[in-house]
C-alpha cells in the first residue's frame, strides 16, 4: 500500500502505537514526556535539514505520530498531576464530584461515572479530575448530568475477583480512565448544585423518552426488550436469558447499535427520500441524511461503534457531493484517527474494536470471498453476498472476541442469514412507529406486526442455541496471539494463493490456531479443586466433565452462584450439578473418585483424590492436620504468624487432581 495512496492506514497506526504506550508505561509519565519530546525534536531537524523525502521522512514521521499520541494520553489522563485521588483521599473523608454519566440499573443498584473536583478532610483540597465509579443505592435519588454531589461513602480500588472467566472489570475501567468505585448507601450522597442541562442535551433526551414511550405504548415483555435495545440502544429491560442466547449464536452485536444498525436505517431513509427527489435536490437529501443519522447517534448514547459508522458515512457523503474519490480504506483509518484525537481513550474501548475490525474485514476480504461462489439466481446471491460480508467481518473479529468472551459460537453463519431480514423489517418496524405514534390505529397494528417479528427471531436465536454444539467453550488466547492473527489473516487475502509467502503466512496461522485449540483441549479436561473468591461459600470439583457445585448462600443470592459457576464454565465446560450445603454433608462417588464433603459452623472440609481442603468461616484459630490445605473466606484478615495456606481476598483457590 502506497503511503501517499492511503496515508492514514500509517497515520493512525503510528498515533495509535503511541496511545498505547502511554497507557501501558503511564507510572513513568515523566520519562515518556520526555522521550516523547526528545523525539519531537529530532524529528523537526530532520524536516528542517532533510525535508519531505525519502524512507527516513517516513520512519521520522511515524516517529513524531506515535510521540504525539503518547503526549495526548498523558495530558488526557493528567499523568503530571501530583494530587491524585490516591494520595489525597483518607478514610472518612467527603469527596465532591461532578456527574458525567448516569444508567438506570435493573436491580437495587444504579450506575454513575464523576470526575474528582476536591476532597475534603481537615481542610478542602484540590483533586487531578479522576472519574470514580458510583454505584448508587435504588433508594437514592439519581443525580443528572452535569450535578454536583459531595460523597461520605469510601472510596475502594477497582479491582477482580480473581475467579476464572470472570469479566476484567479492572481493565475495563482503567481503560476508560476510571481508577476508583465507592457504593453510595442511602443518606450518603448530597446534591451540592443541580446543574441546568443546555437545550441541545434536553431536546435529545426529551427525543430519546418520546420514542421509548412509542414502544412501550404498542410492545411488551422480551419483544420490548429486544426491540429497545436493536433500535434505540437501550438495554435496561434486557435479562441475563436473552443476553446469553445472543452471546452464544453469535448475534450479540445486533442488540447494540452500531454499524449494521445505521446502514439499514440509511438504506431505509434513502428509499424515502427518493419519493421525494422531484422536490428535493441531492445536495439538500443528502445534507437531510446526515442530520438524520447524527441524531439518531445521539440519541441512540454516541456510542464509538455508532460514531464510527456516522461520521464516515458523512465524510464518504462529503466527497461524493465534492465530486472526488475517495479509497473506502482510506476513509476507515481516517474515521479512526478523528474519534480517536477527540478521545484517546477511544482506542481501548471493546466495541470500537470489534466495529472497526469488522469493518476492516470487509474492505479487505469481502471481495475474495464473494467470488468464491458464483451464483445466477438473484435472491440466492444476495443470500450468499450477505453470508460473506458476515464472514469476513467474523474473521477479524474472532481473534479479539476469543480473547474477552472466551467461546466461539459455531453456527453464526446460520443466525447471520436468518436474522439478516428481520433486523430490517425490526428496524422499519420501530420507524413506522415512531411515524405514526399520533394515529393510534396504525401503530397498533404496526405494534402487532412487530411483536410477532421480534418473537419469531427470538424463538429462531432459541433454537438455534439449542441445537448441539451450538457453543465452544474454553478458548484463552493471549493478547499477542490475537494481534498476531490479526496481522496474519489480512496478509493470507492479500498475498496471491499459491505463493509461497501465501503458503508461509496460512502455516503461521494454522500452527497459532491450533495452539489455541490444545490450549482449549486443556481447559476442558483440567480436572481440580477449586474454592471461589466470593461473600458466601462457593466450592466446586471438576472431574471428567463433571462439575460439582458446593454453596452456602441465601435464596436471594443464588444467582449471584450461578454466575460465578457460569463464568467458571466458560472455560472449563462440564455438566454441572449444584449441591447446597445447607441441611447434610455429600458423598459423591463418580468414575472411581469419591467426593466428601463436611460441614461445620466454623468450617467447610472437601475430601478428594487423597487431598482435604478446609475453607475457614471465622477468624477462630483451628488446629491444623498437616494433610490439609487451609484457605481463608475473603474477610478473614491475613495474619503474619498464620498457618493458613490462601486467602481469598486476593484471588480464587485452585488445585490439580
Amino acid at each position: 500500500m502506497s503511503f501517499y495512496h492511503r496515508p492514514f492506514v500509517c497515520i493512525t497506526l503510528s498515533f495509535i502505537l503511541g496511545i498505547v504506550l502511554a497507557f501501558v508505561f503511564r507510572a513513568h509519565a515523566e520519562i515518556l514526556f520526555y522521550n516523547a519530546v526528545f523525539v519531537l525534536f529530532l524529528a523537526l531537524l530532520f524536516f528542517v535539514f532533510y525535508g519531505a523525502k525519502g524512507f527516513a521522512f517516513f520512519v521520522f514521521s511515524m516517529g513524531s505520530l506515535c510521540a504525539v499520541g503518547c503526549l495526548l494520553l498523558l495530558v488526557r489522563l493528567d499523568s503530571f498531576e501530583r494530587n491524585t485521588l490516591q494520595r489525597v483521599y483518607q478514610p472518612g473523608a467527603v469527596t465532591v464530584l461532578r456527574i458525567c454519566e448516569t444508567k438506570q440499573g435493573k436491580g437495587a443498584w444504579n450506575k454513575a461515572i464523576g470526575e474528582v473536583v476536591s476532597v475534603i478532610a481537615d481542610k478542602s483540597r484540590q483533586v487531578r479530575k479522576d472519574k470514580v465509579l458510583l454505584l448508587i443505592d435504588d433508594a437514592e435519588i439519581l443525580p443528572n448530568m452535569h450535578d454536583c454531589v459531595a460523597i461520605s461513602s469510601p472510596m475502594l480500588p477497582i479491582r477482580n475477583d480473581g475467579n476464572p472467566g470472570e469479566f476484567n472489570a479492572k481493565a475495563y475501567w482503567h481503560r476508560q480512565g476510571v481508577y476508583a468505585m465507592a457504593f453510595v448507601g442511602k443518606g450518603e450522597m448530597h446534591r451540592l448544585h443541580k446543574s441546568s442541562q443546555g437545550r441541545i442535551f434536553r431536546w435529545i433526551a426529551a427525543s430519546h423518552e418520546f420514542l421509548k414511550a412509542a414502544l412501550e405504548a404498542h410492545l411488551s415483555g422480551p419483544e420490548l426488550a429486544i426491540s429497545l435495545a436493536l433500535i434505540l440502544g437501550d438495554n435496561s429491560l434486557l435479562d441475563n436469558d436473552i443476553r446469553n442466547s445472543f452471546t452464544n449464536t453469535g448475534a450479540l452485536h445486533v442488540l447494540a447499535v452500531s454499524g449494521l444498525h445505521i446502514s439499514i436505517i440509511m438504506q431505509i431513509l434513502m428509499g424515502v427520500l427518493v419519493l421525494f427527489s422531484g422536490l428535493l435536490s441531492r445536495r439538500i437529501a443528502v445534507c437531510a441524511l446526515i442530520g438524520v443519522m447524527w441524531w439518531y447517534a445521539a440519541v441512540t448514547g454516541l456510542s464509538p461503534s455508532v460514531l464510527r459508522a456516522v461520521f464516515m458515512f458523512t465524510v464518504v457523503s462529503i466527497a461524493q457531493l465534492s465530486g472526488r474519490n475517495y479509497d473506502s480504506l482510506n476513509t476507515l483509518f481516517f474515521t479512526a484517527f478523528v474519534l480517536v484525537v477527540w478521545n484517546p481513550l477511544t482506542v481501548f474501548d471493546i466495541g470500537f474494536q470489534l466495529s472497526f475490525l469488522a469493518m476492516l474485514g470487509i474492505f479487505l476480504m469481502y471481495e475474495k470471498i464473494e467470488s468464491f461462489w458464483h451464483i445466477q439466481q438473484p435472491l440466492l446471491r444476495k443470500v450468499w453476498q450477505g453470508t460473506a460480508v458476515g464472514l469476513a467481518a467474523q474473521v477479524m473479529t474472532t481473534p479479539l472476541s476469543l480473547h474477552y468472551f472466551n467461546q466461539f459460537p459455531n453456527y453464526f453463519m446460520l443466525t447471520n442469514i436468518g436474522l439478516m431480514a428481520s433486523s430490517g423489517l425490526i428496524l422499519g418496524g420501530g420507524l413506522l412507529i415512531f411515524s405514526t405514534s399520533w394515529w393510534g390505529f396504525a401503530a397498533k397494528w404496526i405494534g402487532v406486526a412487530l411483536m410477532l417479528i421480534v418473537g419469531i427471531s427470538l424463538w429462531f436465536i432459541e433454537w438455534v442455541e439449542s441445537l448441539p454444539g451450538a457453543v465452544a467453550f474454553g478458548f484463552t488466547p493471549g493478547i499477542w496471539t490475537v494481534l498476531t492473527l490479526g496481522v496474519l489473516f489480512p496478509l493470507l487475502f492479500y498475498f496471491r494463493m499459491g505463493t509461497k509467502r501465501f503458503w508461509a503466512t496460512a502455516l503461521l496461522g494454522l500452527g497459532m490456531l491450533s495452539g489455541i485449540v490444545y490450549q482449549r483441549f486443556q481447559n476442558i479436561h483440567h480436572n481440580e479443586i477449586i474454592v471461589f473468591n466470593a461473600r458466601f461459600v462457593v466450592m466446586a470439583v471438576r472431574f471428567n466433565g463433571h462439575v460439582f457445585c458446593f454453596y452456602r448462600s441465601k435464596k436471594e443470592d443464588f444467582f449471584k452462584v450461578k454466575r460465578v459457576m457460569g463464568n467458571y464454565l466458560k472455560i472449563h465446560s462440564g455438566f454441572l450439578h449444584y449441591c447446597p450445603l445447607v441441611r447434610h454433608n455429600w458423598g459423591i462417588k463418580i468414575d472411581g473418585l469419591k467426593i466428601e464433603v463436611e460441614r461445620e459452623r466454623a468450617w467447610v472440609r472437601i475430601t478428594c483424590a487423597h487431598h482435604v481442603v478446609r475453607l475457614l468461616l471465622s477468624e477462630k484459630p483451628v488446629v491444623r492436620n498437616h494433610l490439609e490445605h487451609l484457605i481463608a473466606m475473603p474477610w478473614i484478615k491475613k495474619r503474619r504468624k498464620s498457618h493458613i495456606d490462601h486467602y481469598l481476598s486476593r484471588k480464587s483457590w485452585r488445585l490439580s487432581i
